[in-house]
This record gives structure tokens, sequence and C-alpha cells, in this order.
């Protein structure tokens, strides 16, 4: 029996390649219906059957309802692409992307297509981590073929899919290079018809992807503020006026209470200087330290209205654990802020 449904997903979503591939393969005859996020998902109708903000999700013609990417594969596809009396193994290397390959895959690639703000050293981790899967993979990829047995099987599908973004925006031919069992096995997953038929033909990374700061700002606009229509009050004097004229109409005398005390700040009278702290900030987190941050500081430090201090624990020996210290740190900053 021939499948026959409907698949709800934003276009080009590599996790919903893994469902449309694994039934170009069954043969189900599938449609596409885009997700769109904050209509699709607040269909009643589509709340009545799948969790809000879940993509994709597959709605059958015998009614049968699914989400979650990896699901829909195995229900759409054949029993050689579930593993068949290996399908542990299928299991095995399906979870393995979602965990150990994606996570790290968006955290780099997201910010350079504008989807996500760049963190520096999140960035720096998962490349790090990213760099330990690639060797495992191209070490376990050395004398096979496939991930499972020697056939394609749903394991290639999904790790395939895991990469796609990684190798095709931000891993260049240099970075590809220590990789080449993993670049093979790549190769030809990506070149089997039902995958070329779902994909099309890769363009692997040619110049490494990087944050634009100005894309993620049209992507991502400020909520315009000034079309907010403004809290009409009524002014403090006036109505300390009424007040007093109620009093006095009625006769009744009462204790006024004391005015809170403005605190004043000290050091208002000082000049502000020439050097950005917020910028400092910005440049020490998405930087590097050596290289970029202290002459960043050096070169913009204002000596005539800031000044360093440089400071030592009285019992560094009690401070073995990092958050100790950080505790301290708080705890002095809070006590400076007036």
């Amino acid at each position: 029996m021939v499948l026959t449904g409907t698949l709800v997903t934003p276009p080009g979503y590599h996790r919903s390649w893994r469902a449309l591939i694994a039934a170009k393969y069954s043969g189900a005859h599938i449609n596409i219906t885009n997700y769109s996020p904050g209509e699709t998902d607040a269909d009643p109708s589509f709340l009545a059957k799948f969790p809000p903000s879940t993509v994709p999700v597959y709605e059958g013609s015998d009614g049968t309802c699914l989400f979650d990417a990896n699901a829909i594969a195995f229900f759409l596809g054949t029993d050689q692409l579930r593993g068949g009396k290996k399908e542990h193994l299928v299991t095995q290397w399906v979870n393995f992307a979602d965990n150990s390959i994606l996570p790290s895959v968006a955290t780099w690639v997201y910010p350079c297509l504008g989807v996500t703000q760049y963190n520096k050293q999140n960035t720096d981790k998962a490349k790090s981590n990213l760099r330990s899967v690639l060797s495992y993979l191209n070490n376990f990829l050395r004398s096979v073929t496939f991930l499972v047995d020697d056939r394609i099987s749903q394991a290639d599908i999904t790790v395939f899919t895991a990469l796609h973004p990684l190798l095709t925006h931000v891993l260049d031919e240099a970075g590809r290079k220590p990789y080449p069992h993993l670049i093979r096995w790549y190769t030809t997953v990506a070149n089997q018809p039902e995958v070329l038929d779902v994909v099309g033909q890769v363009q692997f990374c040619v110049k490494e992807a990087q944050f634009d700061a100005k894309k993620y700002a049209e992507l991502h606009p400020k909520d315009n503020k000034s079309k907010q229509k403004p809290v009409e009050k009524k002014p403090a004097k006036q109505k300390a006026r009424n007040e007093s004229e109620s009093k006095a109409v009625n006769g009744v005398e009462e204790d006024d209470e004391p005015m809170p005390v403005q605190s004043k700040n000290p050091f208002a009278s000082l000049p502000d200087g020439g050097f950005d702290i917020d910028a400092f900030k910005r440049v020490y987190s998405n930087e590097p330290i050596e290289e970029v941050a202290i002459p960043h500081f050096w070169k913009h430090f204002d000596p005539a209205t800031h000044s360093i201090w440089y400071c030592e624990y009285s019992f560094p020996e009690e401070l073995g654990m990092v958050f100790m210290s950080c505790n301290l740190i708080n705890g002095m900053f809070q006590r400076l802020e007036k």
C-alpha cells in the first residue's frame, strides 16, 4: 500500500529532508504545505492535531498524524532504511546527528545566516566539538561505504542532512581537507537519485560565511516603541493641589508624608570621557582577547576619566572553585553600585 499524505514544513528545511528522502525511497506520495510561524500554528485545526511551534508535521490521507522529523521518516521509509534487524544501529546514528552534530552546526552556521546572534565563545566551542565529531566520522568511514551495513539507511540520510548546512556554508576546502573519507561518503549519499530529487546538487562551501550584524538587524528589526501610545498621567503638581484643596474643603487635617529623598549621583559633575565601556564589552565578548580585545582597550582607554585598579583576595587559598571568586566579584560590584 502506497502512503499518501501532507508534510507541513518551512521551505528547504534540512530536518524535513529526512522524511522527504525516505518517501522517495518508499514511493510515498507527499504533498508539501509551507509552514508560516505565527499563522500555521495559530490555526485551531492545526493545534488540535499537533503541538504548537512543531515542524515538520505529517498528516496522512488515512488520518495518521505525526510530528518529529525522525518519526515521520521512519514511518514513510522502507524496512531497509530503518535497518531491519540492525534498527538499533540506525537509531544510534539518528540520535548522534541530533545530539552531537546539529547543536554545534546551528551554533556556528545560524549566526552566519542571520538567524541567531553571534557569540564568539559559543562558536569556538562548537567548532572544537565539530572537529572531534568530524574526525570520529572520518575514521569510522575509512573502510566502509555507509554507516550501517553496505546499503544506504536512514542513518546516512539523517547524518547527511545534519552536516549539510556545515559543508555548504562554513566548511571550505581547507576545512574539509582533513576528512577525505567523510567527504567521500557525503558525496556518495548526495549523488543518490532519491537525495538529488529532494536536495538538489550539493554545492560545497567555497568561502566560509561570516556573521553580518547588518543582515541580522534586518531580519530582527527592533520594536518601534514610538508607535506605542503613551499613557496619559495626571501631572503630579496638579494632583497634589487637588488633594490639598480637598483637605481644606472637608476640614480634615492630615500629617503630610515625608517626600522621598532623591539620591544624588556623586559623579554627575565629572566629565564622561571618551572610553565607551559597552563597546569594549562587546569586543571582549566576541573577539580574541589577546589579539583584539586588549589592544582595543589600550587604544580607547581614557586615563583622564577612568582608572585601573588591581585587587587581591584576603584569603585566596579559600577560593578553590571558580564560582567562589565569581560570588565575591559580584558582591563587590553590588556594593560599588549606587
